[in-house]
């Protein structure tokens, strides 16, 4: 460290064993706690800065700006500032210091807000102000969303009737009503991990039916997508493949034991 800097770093530990605590004597109108201002902490050091002969130099760095809207429909500008502190004393030597500041304000000072508020925080954590917890700022701003809306949900659309052919688990069903309107909803999830549903009481049954016996079975269904997700909603099923002919005429008969290898619909 050269001479010059810890010229400034002399002065700036003097000015920290003389600040002393700065009440919360600002209070926020519309959500009424208390807080500390800037004013009061540049009414507190500016006579101790003086003292010391050290003076502050603000730079911007950067700065960001949105446009919000308000609930009432006002226009809200919000600022961002990077800004730059230097602690410069009589003979020339100085150091840094480099926060962010934040402000929001339906008019022309939210970057004069941002520029307090990052000044206020530069010196209370430099200087290790005591306060109890984060300050607030003076006003607080009406709750705003952005001005570009998000996207209205999909409404209800379906795909052309598809086919496929899967091996159905355990049927399910869901109970429900709308206003005097109860239904039901089959549901079941298949080999291909995969859920398909249906609200066809026979359709269901028939579903139901199929999954017990286990085969394979011809799904046709069409893709339902609504604001709630995406289904799979069935429109027929049958069994993907007929059960095997028993051979006629002069051809030989099978046995029984051949016969009830050949037919899974048999439970023995």
């Amino acid at each position: 460290m050269n001479e010059q800097v810890t010229m400034i770093a002399q002065r700036l530990a003097s000015i920290m064993s003389e600040a002393r605590a700065i009440g919360k004597d600002s209070k926020n109108a519309q959500q009424g706690f208390n807080f500390r201002g800037i004013d009061a902490v540049m009414n507190h050091l500016h006579p101790i800065f003086a003292k010391h002969e050290v003076f502050i130099l603000p730079e911007v760095l950067a700065d960001r700006t949105e446009e919000r809207q308000t609930k009432s429909g006002g226009n809200l500008i919000y600022r961002v500032l990077t800004v730059q502190f230097h602690f410069t004393t009589s003979d020339g030597s100085s150091v840094q210091s480099t926060v962010i500041g934040e402000g929001m304000d339906t008019g022309d000072k939210a970057a004069n807000k941002a520029m307090a508020v990052a000044l206020k925080y530069a010196l209370t954590q430099m200087l290790l102000l005591p306060y109890d917890e984060v300050d607030a700022d003076a006003t607080t701003p009406p709750v705003s969303t952005p001005k570009e809306k998000p996207p209205k949900k999909t409404k209800k659309e379906a795909s052309e009737v598809q086919t496929t052919e899967v091996v159905l688990s355990e049927v399910r069903f869901k109970t429900g009503g709308t206003g005097n309107k109860p239904w039901t909803r089959f549901y079941t999830k298949a080999d291909d991990g995969e859920y398909y549903s249906t609200f066809d009481k026979e359709l269901g049954e028939k579903l139901t039916d199929l999954a017990t016996i286990g085969d394979p079975v011809s799904l046709n269904y069409r893709i339902v997508v609504t604001a709630k997700g995406e289904s799979r909603d069935v429109v027929d099923a049958s069994p993907a493949s007929p059960p095997d002919e028993i051979p006629m005429g002069d051809e030989k008969e099978p046995d029984g034991d051949q016969q009830r290898k050949g037919n899974k619909e048999l439970p023995f």
